[in-house]
């Protein structure tokens, strides 16, 4: 989008704000909290998340970011790159905010620089190790090869699917086989979803150990959870170690450059490339697994554990 298009996208959605309330309603001042949310419209919230979902999947979000139904506001809450003036984002967003009413507004946010998955691509690791297997622990960092560049992610939680680990569903797109910092094999993937989800299971080979635990963390993972909004979360990747946030949406429609991913949960920790993969857990719960987020900073965008 030039700059000359980016002033006129507020104005446009306000003016489409107006044309939807009419000229009477718009002169009644807005209630200073938003009313409660009730089943039905929540329900209707989640059809025009839905409606969205589809035109993202047809190819026409544009740079829209990402999206989601809002239950403390009442409303949908859409983000877009700031600049993207093409037709699909301008079609995505007009077609968001023509879609509210009150009390269920859409509420536009310009993001300054685009969400993308947290895989990292790196050269191989220079060390290497005698044994055949060992301990891998939640939050470790793994490699797709011994040599040249390679993908690096994060281990995630162990023993989700028992005697098995996990990891982001986008590096099993990138690779079968993975290996620890050592270039000791750690197994190959056995089950992924990506896009629609982002999540792998990764099968060990014999010997290895898998601690119910994660790197930094004195507590073990003793059970697996749903995150809940508002809930503090932290999180630990292979290139950022631990970060910490607060949960802020749940049931994330995320728009990567490569694949539309739903359900994701945001939260406000931090992170870089390399992260993908890796655990988000609360105390001895564990929550998640890293898929992306901002390419610098927050948000984090994770995949709950449903699968």
């Amino acid at each position: 989008m030039t700059r000359k298009v980016l002033r006129t996208l507020l104005p446009a959605a306000a003016l489409l704000w107006t044309a939807a309330v009419g000229p009477a309603a718009a002169a009644v001042p807005l209630p200073i909290e938003a009313p409660p949310c009730g089943p039905a419209e929540l329900a209707r919230l989640g059809g025009l998340q839905a409606d969205l979902d589809a035109k993202a999947a047809a190819g026409e979000a544009g740079r829209a970011q990402y999206w989601y139904v809002d239950p403390r506001a009442c409303r949908l809450s859409v983000a877009v790159l700031r600049g993207a003036g093409d037709a699909h984002t301008e079609g995505f967003v007009g077609a968001a905010l023509a879609a509210s009413a009150l009390p269920a507004p859409t509420a536009l946010t310009e993001l300054d620089e685009p969400v993308g998955r947290r895989i990292a691509r790196v050269p191989a690791p220079a060390q290497r190790g005698a044994r055949a297997a060992g301990t891998l622990h939640g939050g470790s960092a793994i490699y797709s090869g011994t040599s040249g560049l390679v993908y690096e992610c994060t281990n995630g939680l162990n023993n989700y699917r028992p005697g098995t680990t996990t990891t982001a569903g986008h590096c099993a797109d990138a690779a079968t086989t993975w290996y620890d910092a050592k270039g000791n094999r750690i197994g190959a993937v056995t089950d992924w979803r990506y896009p629609g989800a982002d999540w792998a299971v990764i099968t060990p080979v014999a010997g290895w150990s898998l601690p119910n635990d994660v790197l930094g963390s004195s507590l073990p993972i003793s059970r697996f959870a749903r995150a809940s909004l508002g809930e503090a979360v932290c999180g630990r990747g292979a290139t950022s170690g631990t970060r910490c946030g607060s949960v802020t949406a749940l049931n994330v429609t995320v728009n990567y450059p490569d694949g539309l991913v739903k359900g994701l949960v945001r939260s406000s920790q931090s992170g870089g490339e390399g992260d993908s993969g890796g655990p988000v857990y609360d105390g001895g719960a564990g929550l998640g697994l890293i898929s992306g987020g901002a390419s610098s900073g927050s948000p984090t965008f994770f995949q709950p554990l449903t699968f």
